[in-house]
C-alpha cells in the first residue's frame, strides 16, 4: 500500500551513486570528481582514440595580415661558412680582391678602390644582404664561398697585357689559338669578330679588347709570352686626342666608362686601355705602375701625379696643362697645373 506520508518524512534511499564527475561552465566540460560513470555510447567513441596522444605542436603558424610584409630572417640569409673567412674591404689588396672582382663582373686589378666598393654595395642590394661594402662570411657565401686550396687557380702573378685590334707578336698567336682560328700573329677583322663573338657567348662585355676578364675566361694571360707590340704605333698625341672627346662629361665618382662618365684614375686608365696599354684602377697604384721621369722634360700623353700619398692623376697635355676629372662639381677639361706634381710616369 502506497505511504501517505509526507514527503519530507519518507525514508530516502542510501547514496550509492557517485556525484556526476564533469561539469559545464561557459560550454566548457571540466572534470571535478575521480570517478565517471560514462555511457555506452559515449565509452565506445573513447575506446576508438589512440592511445598515444599526438605530438605536441612546438610553433602554431602564425597568420599573416593582408597586406603585411611577410618576415624574413636569418634562415632567408645564404648559408654562412663555419670555417673562418678573410674579410675584405675598401683599401684591401691581393688574390682574393682579384677573386671579388672577377665574380662581379668588373675589371680585375687587386685594388678594392671606389669601382669594387660600388660593386659590392650593389650585389649585397640585389641580395638582400647588409649593405655596408664589406666581404663579410655571408657576402662570401652569396659570392659562391672562400676560394679554397683546391679551388680557385689564383690570377698570375704577371703583368698582364691588354690585346686589341692592330696588335701583332707571340701572344696574339696564343689569342688565335685558344679562339681556335687562322693563327697569323696579327689582330685583325678575323680576329676581332672572333672576340667579339667569344665575349658574347659568355657573357662579357662585348669590346672586342682583350682585358683581364676576357683573358681569365680563354685561360689566363700567356706570361711566359713577349708583351704584344703597339697596335698602330700609339703616340702620346693619340692618347691626349682620345681624352679630348670626354671634355665636358662630368666629374663621376668610381666612374671608369663615357657610360658612367669618369673620376681622375677611371679617365687615365679608359684612355690608355683605347691604345692597348692596361693600367690599374687608383691613381695611387697607377704612379706605381713605372718609374717616374723628370718632371721638367715631361711629355704629352705622360701619366702626372699631384699630393703625397698621391690621389689625384691627369694626362699631360703640353705647356703646363692637363686634362683630368677634377673633383665633384667639375667637368673634364684642360687647364694648367694647380700645384707641383710629385710624380710623372711615360707609358709611351
Amino acid at each position: 500500500m502506497a505511504s501517505h506520508e509526507p514527503q519530507h518524512l519518507r525514508p530516502r534511499p542510501p547514496r550509492t551513486a557517485v556525484r556526476p564527475a564533469l561539469q559545464v561552465r561557459r560550454g566548457t566540460l571540466i572534470a571535478t570528481g575521480t570517478a565517471l560513470a560514462v555511457p555506452t555510447s559515449l565509452g565506445s567513441v573513447l575506446s576508438a582514440a589512440p592511445a598515444q596522444a599526438a605530438p605536441l605542436q612546438t610553433a602554431a603558424p602564425t597568420a599573416t595580415l593582408p597586406g603585411a610584409a611577410p618576415s624574413v630572417g636569418r634562415a632567408a640569409l645564404p648559408a654562412a661558412p663555419t670555417a673562418p673567412v678573410t674579410v675584405l674591404r675598401y683599401g684591401s689588396r691581393g688574390d682574393l680582391v682579384e677573386v671579388v672582382q672577377q665574380r662581379l663582373r668588373i675589371t680585375v686589378d687587386g685594388s678594392f678602390g671606389p669601382q669594387t666598393l660600388t660593386a659590392v654595395k650593389a650585389f649585397q642590394r640585389t641580395k638582400d644582404l647588409q649593405v655596408d661594402g664589406v666581404v663579410g662570411p655571408y657576402t662570401w657565401a652569396a659570392l659562391g664561398g672562400l676560394p679554397s686550396g683546391g679551388g680557385e687557380d689564383p690570377p698570375p702573378s704577371c703583368t698582364s697585357y691588354v690585346v686589341r685590334y692592330g696588335a701583332k707578336g707571340d701572344v696574339v698567336e696564343v689569342l688565335q689559338r685558344r679562339l681556335g682560328i687562322q693563327v697569323d700573329g696579327d689582330f685583325g677583322p678575323w680576329t676581332l669578330d672572333a672576340v667579339k663573338a667569344y665575349q658574347r657567348s659568355h657573357d662579357l662585355t662585348v669590346d672586342g679588347i682583350v682585358g683581364p676578364n676576357t683573358w681569365r675566361a680563354l685561360g689566363g694571360y700567356p706570361c711566359s709570352e713577349e708583351p704584344p707590340s703597339r697596335p698602330s704605333g700609339a703616340t702620346g698625341q693619340d692618347v691626349l686626342d682620345i681624352a679630348k672627346r670626354y671634355i665636358g662629361y662630368p666629374y663621376s665618382w668610381g666612374g671608369e666608362t663615357p657610360e658612367t662618365s669618369f673620376d681622375c684614375s677611371g679617365l687615365t686608365q679608359y684612355v690608355y686601355r683605347q691604345v692597348g696599354i692596361y693600367i690599374p684602377r687608383t691613381s695611387l697604384e697607377q704612379s706605381r705602375f713605372r718609374p717616374g721621369v723628370d718632371l721638367d722634360d715631361l711629355h704629352i700623353g705622360d701619366l702626372v701625379f699631384f699630393y703625397s700619398p698621391v690621389h689625384h692623376v691627369g694626362i699631360y697635355a703640353g705647356d703646363g696643362t692637363i686634362i683630368d676629372a677634377s673633383r665633384p662639381g667639375t667637368n673634364i677639361s684642360i687647364h694648367r697645373m694647380y700645384t707641383e706634381p710629385v710624380k710623372a710616369i711615360r707609358l709611351l
